[in-house]
C-alpha cells in the first residue's frame, strides 16, 4: 500500500490526501511514517489551514509571528502549548507577543528617531490582582525588549481607574526603577475612564517626547466600558492623533470578560453602536458653533476639529468606518490616524490574559 501511494506525484498527493487531513492528530501521524511524507506534511499552506481551523484567520501580527517562528507548524505547536498551559486563561505564545511589541520598535525616520511609549494599565475594580500582576509583568517584559532594540527609548506608567495616577514619568528606560514602580504600584479600585488616561498620555507625550519622536499608548485593560465611555475615549485618541504626530494607539487585553469589539473602537475600530441621540445632538451643535465662529473670525483664522465633532462623526458615520483598513483616512470615522503605519486595529490588539467568563 505504501509503495502505491509513494509513486503519486507531490503534487497530486498534496492535493488529494493532505489538504483533507484536517486532523493535527493524523498530519503528524503520517508525517512520522516517511522521511518523504514529514517533508510535504510541513507545508506552509497546510498549517496555516490548521490554525484558521482552530484561532481564525491570521491577521497581520499573527503571519509576523509565524515568519519568527519559522512557520506556521512551529506557530502552531508553540500556540498549541502555550494553550495547553495556560488554561483556563488565554494567553500569546512567546512569537506573537515577540512580534506585538516588535511594532513598536519601528520608526519612520531612522535609527536615530525616538521612541515614546506611555502604559496604560487599568487599576479599576474589575481587575484582580492576578490580572494587575500580568499586565505589570507585560510594562517589564515589553520595556526590556525595546531597551535592546532602540537606542533612544523612555517609557512612562500610567495606572487609571475613575482618575489617573502617573507612576513613572516619560523617561528613558531604567528597568531597575520600573522593577521598583511596578512592584509598589497598589491598585486605584473604582470605574474605568479610559478617555482620561489616553488624555494623560497625550499629555506627557507632549511636554517630555521629542518633536518628531514615534509616540505609542498601550492600553492595558478588559475594556469592559458602556458605549458611551467607549465613545469618550475614542475622541480622546482621536483628538491625540490629530494633535501630534507619530502616534499609534495598541490595546492589550487583561482579565475575565474583556470586551475586545469596545478595545478595537478605541484604537480605531468602528463603534459597536451609536452614540447616545442626546449626546450626539449636544457635539453636533457644540462643532457647528465652533465653525461657525471660526468662519467669522476671517479666513485666517483655521477652525480645530473638536472632540465633540469627532464623535458626531463617528455617530453618523459608523457604518463607514472600516476595523480592516487600519484606522487611516479610510478606517477611522473621523478620517484621524490612530496608527502611524495605518495598521488596522486588528493587528494592534493582543489578548495578553484572558478568560472567558465575567469578573470578580
Amino acid at each position: 500500500m505504501v509503495s502505491h501511494v509513494a509513486l503519486v506525484p507531490d503534487d497530486v498527493f498534496s492535493t488529494a490526501v493532505l489538504e483533507r487531513l484536517d486532523c493535527v492528530k493524523a498530519l503528524c501521524a503520517l508525517a512520522s511514517t516517511s522521511r518523504r511524507f514529514r517533508q510535504l506534511s510541513s507545508c506552509d499552506t497546510l498549517w496555516k489551514t490548521l490554525w484558521t481551523a482552530r484561532w481564525g484567520e491570521p491577521v497581520g501580527l499573527t503571519r509576523r509571528a509565524a515568519s519568527l517562528a519559522g512557520g506556521f507548524k512551529a506557530l502552531f505547536g508553540s500556540k498549541d502549548r502555550i494553550e495547553k498551559a495556560s488554561a483556563p486563561w488565554t494567553k500569546p505564545c512567546p512569537e506573537e507577543l515577540k512580534a506585538s511589541v516588535e511594532k513598536l520598535t519601528n520608526r519612520l525616520h531612522g535609527d536615530a528617531q525616538q521612541v515614546s511609549v506611555v502604559f496604560l494599565v487599568d487599576g479599576s475594580g474589575s481587575v484582580n490582582a492576578e490580572e494587575f500582576d500580568a499586565m505589570l509583568a507585560f510594562v517589564l517584559d515589553a520595556s526590556t525588549q525595546l531597551r535592546d532594540s532602540v537606542q533612544n527609548c523612555q517609557v512612562s506608567v500610567v495606572q487609571f481607574s475613575n482618575d489617573v495616577r502617573v507612576e513613572a514619568a516619560l523617561a528613558p528606560v531604567d528597568l531597575e526603577a520600573l522593577r521598583k514602580v511596578t512592584r509598589e504600584m497598589v491598585r486605584m479600585n473604582g470605574g474605568t475612564n479610559v478617555a482620561v488616561a489616553i488624555q494623560k498620555a497625550g499629555q506627557l507625550l507632549k511636554r517630555d517626547a521629542a518633536p518628531d519622536s514615534m509616540r505609542h499608548v498601550i492600553l492595558l485593560t478588559d475594556g469592559r466600558v458602556d458605549s458611551y465611555q467607549a465613545h469618550e475615549a475614542r475622541q480622546m485618541a482621536d483628538q491625540l492623533a490629530d494633535e501630534q504626530r507619530h502616534v499609534s494607539l495598541f490595546a492589550y487585553g487583561v482579565g475575565r470578560g474583556v470586551d475586545r469589539a469596545e478595545l478595537l473602537h478605541i484604537i480605531g475600530g468602528p463603534p459597536t453602536c451609536p452614540l447616545p441621540p442626546t449626546a450626539a445632538a449636544a457635539n453636533a451643535t457644540a462643532a457647528a458653533a465652533a465653525t461657525a465662529a471660526a468662519g467669522a473670525a476671517g479666513p485666517q483664522v483655521q477652525a480645530v476639529p473638536a472632540a465633540g465633532a469627532a464623535a458626531a462623526e463617528g455617530a453618523a458615520g459608523s457604518s463607514s468606518g472600516s476595523s480592516g483598513s487600519g484606522g487611516g483616512s479610510g478606517g477611522s470615522p473621523t478620517g484621524m490616524s490612530l496608527s502611524a503605519w495605518d495598521e488596522p486595529p486588528e493587528d494592534r490588539y493582543l489578548a495578553l490574559c484572558v478568560r472567558d467568563e465575567p469578573p470578580w
